[in-house]
């Protein structure tokens, strides 16, 4: 095995999350052995990855049980409706003259990076113009989405939610699948940056580029990867999400 500085897991969890064309098949199924199928499983649902890992090791024709494609099946369609579910909303909002970026891993998978298996997300956020926020929330609620928050600190208040940056909306899917958005006009929340250095919507809108197919945009690559080492950095630092959230920088 190649000496490294880290432990077997942790050369493991890098070589399993790399980007297809940086990856190292002969290495990545040494690792995989001396790890182990069942201690790799378990350390990549820990890090909420199985699925990326899962893609990788079919890509390199790594023989694997069958909880690995079942992994990057359930991704895979659940990601699909997603994407179809965004499409829509940029249709909608694109149609009442609001411009819609979508953020995060939400952006990546729908206009950088076309392995679905390869970009899990809990959520879709999308970024409006502060002065459309409000009818972007009316339009949600007319394409049944249900304002409300997740955690319980939350208050479900849309004036306080619209101070703060952004809200949340819930929504049950064709599928039975339940689909959390965001909608932000503020890309970084203001508990994490200074009212000084927050960008200007406008600029951010002004800068964004278009993705070919669907009226969702992405915002241009150095502000794209600048939101999601913050995002990454406010994470790391206040609760553990598992080691996918990196792949937002390594994707950009």
């Amino acid at each position: 095995m190649i000496a490294t500085d880290f432990t077997l897991e942790e050369t493991f969890l890098c070589q399993a999350i790399r980007h297809k064309d940086a990856l190292d098949g002969p290495f990545l199924q040494e690792l995989f052995e001396a790890l182990g199928e069942k201690k790799a499983y378990s350390l990549c649902k820990q890090h909420d990855m199985a699925s990326i890992c899962a893609d990788n090791l079919e890509r390199c024709g790594i023989p694997s049980s069958s909880v690995w494609a079942d992994q990057k099946r359930l991704v895979e369609s659940t990601l699909s409706e997603y994407m179809l579910e965004l499409d829509s909303i940029a249709e909608n909002f694109e149609a009442n003259n609001i411009r819609v970026i979508a953020l995060k891993n939400s952006g990546i998978a729908r206009g950088i990076y076309p392995f679905l298996a390869s970009c899990p997300m809990g959520d879709v956020d999308v970024l409006v113009q502060k002065k459309n926020f409000f009818v972007a929330h009316k339009l949600l609620l007319t394409l049944g989405y249900e304002f409300k928050f997740r955690s319980h600190l939350e208050t479900n208040e849309l004036k306080t939610a619209f101070s703060n940056g952004g809200s949340e909306y819930c929504k049950k899917l064709t599928s039975g699948k339940s689909l959390w958005l965001e909608l932000q006009w503020r890309p970084i929340s203001g508990r994490w940056i200074q009212p000084d250095q927050e960008p200007d919507g406008k600029d951010l809108f002004d800068r964004s580029i278009s993705i070919p197919g669907t009226n969702v945009r992405l915002l241009c690559a150095e502000d794209n990867l600048l939101q999601v080492c913050l995002h990454t950095a406010k994470h790391t630092y206040i609760r553990a999400p598992g080691f996918r959230l990196h792949t937002d920088v390594d994707r950009i």
